[in-house]
């Protein structure tokens, strides 16, 4: 018996697969940017040259991707999910916050343009770009480590006399990430926290933000411990702290 052509169905299929194609494309899995409003993010905030913003999500997006993570303390995947996406939002509007622009997460022209009369007002090169000198000029912490050294000198304690110290214990405990968590004890994120809930008297928003979780573990440390030097010590010889 010869099996009846269905064109109408065949037709659909191949349109569906070309479809599905093109959104693997510019619609990152796990995220809801397209693949062009990332790149434009990430040159919004220098990690992505302008000119490798097309829509792709190649080789220099992914590295792109994955220096971000590295600097704000995320899975060094290359991938474009919903953590990555939460904070990449989040560090977008906090320079629009500071350049006084729609805090939106997305770096549209309004933002480059609100950007570049900052840098022409504070003396920077004029570029609509917040690079590492534009980020640091603003006060914004390009990496989590930069959080953690301005937050120990918030707390009274000498940076170079105090940070390595603090490096130390919670690249042993985390290596600085946000959503570290202890498969054994449900211990939490950057100073792993136990319960990780425990940071929620920090801010609400222990769960995602490194700056709210950095808070927390250096209280921590100074109400048990009083400096990080003497938890890092008290870590070498218990393996926790």
């Amino acid at each position: 018996m010869t099996t009846p052509r269905r064109p109408l169905a065949h037709a659909a299929l191949v349109l569906f697969a070309a479809l599905l194609a093109v959104l693997a494309l510019s619609a990152p899995a796990h995220a809801l940017d397209s693949t062009t409003w990332l790149q434009r993010n990430l040159a919004g905030v220098g990690y992505l040259s302008p000119s490798a913003v097309d829509g792709v999500y190649g080789p220099q997006t992914s590295a792109a991707v994955r220096s971000f993570q590295q600097d704000n303390g995320l899975a060094e995947d290359g991938d474009y999910g919903s953590r990555t996406e939460l904070a990449l939002h989040n560090k977008v509007k906090e320079v629009q916050r500071k350049v006084g622009s729609t805090a939106d997460g997305a770096y549209g022209d309004g933002t480059t343009s609100k950007v570049t009369a900052w840098q022409q007002a504070n003396g920077l090169s004029a570029d609509g770009i917040t690079g590492p000198a534009t980020m640091g000029a603003m006060r914004i912490a390009r990496t989590v480590r930069t959080t953690g050294q301005w937050k120990t000198a918030e707390h009274g304690w000498s940076v170079s006399g105090q940070f390595g110290c603090l490096d130390n214990l919670w690249i042993r405990e985390s290596n600085w990430k946000v959503y570290a968590t202890n498969p054994s004890s449900g211990a939490y994120g950057i100073p792993q926290s136990l319960p990780g809930d425990k940071m929620s008297a920090a801010g609400a928003d222990w769960q995602t933000n490194p700056a709210t979780q950095i808070e927390w573990g250096l209280d921590y440390i100074k109400s048990r411990y009083g400096t990080p030097c003497a938890a890092w010590s008290f870590w070498q010889s218990h393996n926790w702290y």
